[in-house]
C-alpha cells in the first residue's frame, strides 16, 4: 500500500537526483561524448547491481517472462541521448530542445491511456498543458527553427514518456531485474560505437562517472517504485519538479542567473505540481510488486 506522500517523496528522489546526475554529465561533456559517459555509466550501473547481488542470487538480476520487451524498453535509454546530439549537431540550442522535451508529461498521459488503459481527467490534462507554458516561460524566448529539427527533441520526449509507460508495464518484475535489463540494454547497443568515439577518461573523470552512476541508479530505483505504484494521472505531472532542481543546482554553481521570467516560470510549475498533489487520492490501496530490494 503507498499513499500520495510517499509518491511525492519517491517523485522528488527521482527528479533530485536526475538533475544531480545530469549536471556531473555536464562537467564531463567538453572532451567527452555523451554516448561514452552514458555507455560508462551504465558499464558502472551493472557492476553496481552485479557487486550488491550478483555474488549471492545472479540469477535473479536475468530472470524474466518478458527479455526482448525488457530490452526494448533499455533501448529507449539509449535513444534520448542519441536525439540530444542528432538535435545539437543540426544547431538547436539545449534550450529550445529542453522546452520541447518537457512535452514529455503530456505523451506519458496519452501513452499511458493508449496502451494501459488508465484514465486522466481533463483537470490534470490542463495543469500539464500549463505546466509546458511554464517551461516556455523558464527557457524562452526561442528562435523558431525549421519545424523538420523538431523531430529531435520530440524524438526525446518520446522515448522518455515511452520509457516510464514500460516501465510501469513492467511493475510485476522484480526493480533488480528491471535495472540490469536496463544497463545491460545500453550497454549492448552502445558497445559497438566505443571503439570509433573512445576518449581515455583520467582519474578524476572516472570519479565523476561513477557519481553519474550512484546518481542515475539511485534516480532509476525511484523511477521504478513510483511508476509501479502510482497512476500517471497522478505521477506524470509531477515530473516537471526536475526543472526547478536543474536550476537550483545550475545557481548554485553560478551557471545561471534567475530572471523575472525564470520566477514566474516557477511559480507556474510549483503551482500544477500544487495542484495535482491537492487532487490526488489520500490513499491508494495497491498490490505491492516483488521489488527484489526487500520491503523499499
Amino acid at each position: 500500500m503507498i499513499d500520495g506522500r510517499h509518491s511525492l517523496k519517491l517523485t522528488i528522489a527521482f527528479v533530485a537526483l536526475w538533475a544531480a546526475e545530469e549536471a556531473l554529465t555536464g562537467m564531463l561533456l567538453g572532451h567527452m561524448g555523451l554516448g561514452q559517459i552514458v555507455w560508462i555509466r551504465f558499464l558502472m550501473h551493472l557492476a553496481i547491481l552485479w557487486t550488491v547481488f550478483g555474488w549471492n542470487n545472479a540469477p535473479s538480476l536475468w530472470r524474466t517472462r518478458r527479455p526482448w520487451f525488457q530490452l526494448a524498453r533499455a533501448s529507449m535509454m539509449v535513444g534520448m541521448p542519441a536525439f540530444w546530439v542528432m538535435g545539437v549537431q543540426r544547431g538547436l540550442s539545449p534550450s529550445t530542445m529542453m522546452s520541447v522535451f518537457w512535452l514529455a508529461p503530456l505523451f506519458i498521459l496519452g501513452f499511458a491511456r493508449l496502451f494501459l488503459k488508465e484514465r486522466t481527467g481533463g483537470k490534470v490534462w490542463l495543469a500539464s498543458l500549463v505546466a509546458c507554458a511554464g517551461v516556455f516561460a523558464l527557457t524562452g524566448p526561442h528562435a523558431m527553427p525549421r519545424w523538420i529539427l523538431l523531430v529531435f527533441p520530440l524524438g526525446m520526449a518520446v522515448c522518455f514518456s515511452l520509457y516510464m509507460v514500460m516501465t510501469r508495464a513492467l511493475r510485476d518484475e522484480p526493480t533488480r531485474t528491471n535495472l540490469f535489463y536496463t544497463g545491460l540494454g545500453v550497454c549492448l547497443l552502445l558497445a559497438p560505437l566505443m571503439p570509433y568515439t573512445w576518449v581515455a577518461p583520467t582519474r578524476s573523470d572516472l570519479m565523476i562517472l561513477a557519481g553519474i552512476a550512484l546518481l542515475g541508479l539511485g534516480a532509476l530505483f525511484a523511477l521504478e517504485r513510483v511508476t509501479a505504484r502510482s497512476p500517471f494521472s497522478q505521477s506524470a505531472p509531477l515530473v516537471y519538479l526536475q526543472i526547478p532542481f536543474a536550476l537550483g543546482i545550475a545557481w548554485s554553481l553560478e551557471q545561471y542567473d534567475p530572471s523575472l521570467r525564470t520566477l514566474i516560470g516557477l511559480l507556474i510549475t510549483f503551482g500544477v505540481v500544487l495542484y495535482v498533489w491537492m487532487r490526488r487520492p489520500r490513499a491508494a490501496a495497491m498490490l505491492s510488486p516483488d521489488t527484489g530490494f526487500g520491503g523499499v
